[in-house]
């Protein structure tokens, strides 16, 4: 097999001073492959081992220089610095021979000295953080399950994202919106949103005010701490006053698909799964999937909600959960007695539950 020979590595006197010097202040420029890092975290690799030439090494005074303006740039207080609070700056004690009192003699052991400046839990504690630095999180903290509020949410992120395409602000779908008051809720979803068959959507009101809310350079950052909320009298008096063909406005365009649903999972933290993506083809199938309606009462509840006469029979117990041996057991006053035998015997006082079923097969699964 042909072998390609090895080049020779060209000699230091064809190099340029600046390729080979350390400490040359003319810039040089970087290649394509390696990254851009500031000049206060850059660092000095050397690939080969090739000395020097006596005649291009730095002077004793360039390299006092060059180190200089290294730890300058190293000490310069960082942009982040606002968000915490930095330990205090180490002091040092004088030197002995140093020290005017006649009296002082130093410490040769660290018995019976103070200890003074602990940084031990600094960074824990919060008084040494700012408020800035505290993590925000794009779902709202408490999940919204009223189906009015989120029927409210889909219409505001539906109209909202519209607004945008209206105005022609489709790169700010993509993007992360200010949550608002609840005064800028109202206004959204009181504007006239309606779907014709044919899938045209018609937005009428100030949409231009809608799109200019969603930036923000036009809100205050401290909008997305909470999330506003209408009460039920109000979102169904709301409610009524709302076209019904709003709930047929087509969710075809993957860009206003994908504002809608992440608009509703900031607002409300009901977040559509990825295969019921497909379901989502206009605001109806949406609520289908966001609404999730209400779990069914047992019978239990049922009928301690109207069989109250059938409760205050004397002869008739209602019980919450299934009724187990160990239930009946204690109802009738033995279950104590018997774990008494149980410890004599220095059984477990779990009853019949603890003897499972397929304890091989748990075996065999990592189980106990």
């Amino acid at each position: 097999m042909r072998r390609i020979p090895r080049l020779k590595r060209p000699s230091a006197s064809g190099l340029s001073i600046s390729s080979i010097n350390p400490f040359s202040s003319t810039p040089q420029p970087r290649s394509a492959s390696s990254p851009s890092k500031p000049s206060h975290l850059a660092r000095l690799y050397s690939s080969d081992n090739q000395p020097v030439p006596r005649s291009l090494a730095p002077s004793p005074q360039e390299q006092e220089n060059h180190v200089a303006a290294q730890y300058s740039l190293q000490d310069t207080p960082s942009h982040q610095y606002h968000l915490y609070k930095p330990p205090p700056p180490r002091s040092y004690a004088s030197p002995s021979d140093e020290v005017s009192d006649p009296s002082y003699a130093p410490a040769t052991t660290s018995a019976g000295l103070e200890t003074v400046g602990d940084l031990a839990g600094w960074w824990d504690k919060s008084e040494h953080w700012s408020e800035a630095s505290d993590f925000v999180g794009f779902r709202p903290r408490e999940k919204v399950v009223d189906s009015l509020s989120i029927e409210a949410a889909v219409r505001r992120a539906v109209i909202e994202a519209f607004a945008l395409q209206q105005v022609g602000k489709e790169d700010i779908l993509t993007q992360v919106w200010p949550v608002g008051g609840v005064e800028e809720l109202r206004r959204v979803i009181q504007l006239d949103l309606k779907s014709t068959e044919t899938g045209h959507v018609s937005l009428e009101g100030d949409v231009a005010e809608v799109a200019r809310g969603l930036q923000w350079e036009a809100s205050a950052p401290e909008a997305a701490q909470t999330t506003p909320r209408l009460d039920s009298t109000e979102l169904l008096r709301l409610r009524n006053a709302w076209d019904i063909s709003w709930k047929r406005v087509p969710l075809v365009d993957p860009r206003i698909k994908f504002a809608v649903t992440k608009r509703i999972f900031q607002l409300t933290g009901q977040l559509v799964p990825d295969h019921a993506l497909s379901d989502a083809t206009n605001v109806v199938g949406l609520l289908h999937i966001v609404q999730k309606p209400p779990k069914p009462k047992t019978l239990t509840e049922e009928i301690q909600k109207e069989g109250k006469d059938l409760i205050n029979l004397p002869n008739v117990t209602v019980a919450t959960k299934r009724v187990t041996r160990g239930d009946k057991e204690q109802a009738l006053g033995r279950l104590k007695l018997m774990q008494e035998e149980l410890r004599k015997r220095d059984l477990p006082l779990e009853g019949h539950g603890f003897a499972r079923k397929n304890r091989e097969l748990a075996q065999l699964q990592g189980g106990m």
